[in-house]
């Protein structure tokens, strides 16, 4: 008879729990369904929690009075809260090994802050219990140190992963022994990804527990990473790492300076160079590197011309001096041939003559053809003024 009242009692509690969530002041948190199996998916939502904040929910039993050891820490769920203070997450149902009434538990986690929302849950076929004392409760484990031990290497100055040890000593300060509650490690900015982390073991009460954990900064870290530990979301805490690869840096400015530096000697060399002089002659007039040639279609290409090795390259044929005589000299070889009227040209010097323009140029051939009768062209070529 005592055990039914017991039961009774527990029921009642339940449905006034359920009218409304234990919460902390401002925070709150609904679930989609009021009763649930273990396994079935439910939907959490909550609003009026911190931005940004990382948040543990997990399936409780004796309305997780008595802290983890009363939750499935198995089916455990960490999700942040969105800028504006909700949140939104599909948690599956736990089997707490403690007695219902059971609850999901909404908490906080990370260093320094508190604050949590039991949501009442019926889970049909889970054992029903009385609901243990408050005083029973853990509610926190202490932590007595948290540092991350390992000695830099130098390839970590050039943006290499670094590895270190997390070394976490945590304390239960509780009546209670914990056993094998799950040991969470996390790495990045923000909440940060999950790390490979040992078991937490047995912590009896009173005792003090050290707990290693290999963590790795990523490839390419740079600014301020947290490492966050904590057993089934007690005894939070983190310490910061920072990666700046200043080696990296260096080589990027090193590498912009060099650039500088050369498109400035060549900007110097130019100027100082100064325009190219001219060879002694009477006739300060010279082709220049590159000819355009219109009546052939083409363009004369000298060896001090820019860019000249490249256009050796693409050249898919060469024209010999004496074809070039004969493309300037032969009138009659067709209209497809010829390229300069000897006769016109002949108008055109006896005009120069009469009229002594000095502005009145024309290519010598005689000159022309001793330039392409040498064996080798020689610095430049002139323009020659018509005499006769």
């Amino acid at each position: 008879m005592r055990r039914i009242l017991t039961v009774l009692c527990g029921l009642a509690i339940l449905l006034a729990a359920a009218a409304r969530p234990a919460a902390a002041d401002g925070l709150d948190a609904t679930v989609s369904v009021p009763e649930a199996r273990a396994g079935d998916t439910v939907t959490v939502r909550g609003s009026g929690w911190p931005g940004g904040q990382l948040l543990q929910l997990v399936t409780c039993g004796e309305l997780a009075l008595t802290g983890s050891a009363a939750c499935d820490m198995r089916q455990a769920l960490a999700t942040p809260v969105h800028d504006d203070g909700t949140f939104g997450v599909q948690v599956r149902v736990g089997d707490p090994p403690r007695p219902c009434p059971c609850v999901i538990h909404v908490a906080m986690v990370g260093t320094g802050v508190a604050g949590h929302v039991d949501v009442p849950i019926a889970i049909p076929g889970h054992a029903t219990g009385p609901v243990p004392a408050a005083g029973a409760s853990v509610s926190r484990l202490e932590v007595v140190a948290v540092r991350l031990d390992g000695r830099p290497r130098w390839t970590e100055w050039f943006g290499a992963e670094a590895h270190r040890t997390l070394v976490y000593q945590v304390r239960n300060p509780g009546a209670q022994t914990l056993r094998d509650l799950p040991f969470n490690v996390r790495v990045g900015k923000g909440g940060g990804d999950p790390a490979p982390a040992p078991p937490s073991g047995e912590l009896r009460p009173g005792e003090t527990r050290e707990l290693r954990a290999p963590v790795t900064i990523p490839f390419a870290a740079f600014g301020r990473y947290q490492v966050r530990a904590d057993i089934a979301g007690l005894g939070a805490a983190s310490v910061p790492y920072d990666a700046y690869p200043w080696g990296l840096v260096g080589l990027n400015v090193l590498g912009v300076a060099l650039i500088a530096l050369g498109v400035y000697r060549r900007i110097r060399h130019h100027r100082a160079a100064g325009p190219r002089p001219l060879p002694a002659g009477d006739d300060p007039f010279l082709l220049p590197p590159v000819v355009r040639v219109p009546a052939l279609g083409a363009v004369l290409v000298f060896d001090d011309a820019p860019g000249v090795r490249r256009l050796r390259r693409q050249a898919g044929a060469q024209v010999s001096a004496a074809t070039l005589r004969e493309l300037l000299a032969d009138p009659g070889g067709g209209p497809d041939t010829a390229v300069v009227d000897l006769a016109a040209l002949d108008r055109v010097l006896g005009t120069a003559e009469e009229r002594r323009e000095p502005d009145t140029a024309v290519v010598d051939l005689t000159a022309l053809d001793e330039v392409l009768n040498k064996p080798a062209r020689q610095t430049s070529w002139r323009f020659w003024r018509a005499d006769r």
